[in-house]
């Protein structure tokens, strides 16, 4: 999946110019979002999320090859930062580009009301 300028906005953008809000604004607080998994991102290479050599790398070791297999453990309970050589900065840009990825994914008009409910999520869980 090749990003396009409007799609390599990062999360931080996305949601200050939706929502006029910042996420991550307490250190090493977590950040949750709903991922809505269909077979076409089920069955994607974690390649298409772009990552950077630590974290892909700490990912492939740790056996996930897709999209799909890293969603659901996740969703399974998984905690990401204790895959080996995947540390805070790691697993920060791991949940961004896997929120980027769902975000791009989206139609244009459910965007919006996408990043709406990620800051509702984070406001209740974050407090």
């Amino acid at each position: 999946m090749n990003m396009d300028q409007n799609q390599s906005r990062t999360l931080t953008q996305i949601v200050e110019a939706l929502a006029g809000t910042r996420l991550y604004e307490k250190k090493g607080g977590k950040f949750y979002f709903n991922f809505y998994l269909n077979n076409k991102a089920g069955d994607t290479p974690i390649e298409a999320l772009d990552l950077g050599v630590r974290a892909y790398n700490s990912l492939k070791r740790a056996g996930y090859s897709t999209i799909g297999e890293l969603a659901e453990a996740i969703a399974e309970g998984t905690e990401i930062a204790k895959i080996r050589n995947c540390g805070a900065k790691s697993c920060r840009e791991i949940m961004e580009k896997l929120f980027l990825y769902q975000y791009n994914a989206l139609p244009q008009e459910k965007r919006e009301g996408y990043v709406k409910e990620v800051i509702l999520l984070n406001a209740s869980k974050n407090t």
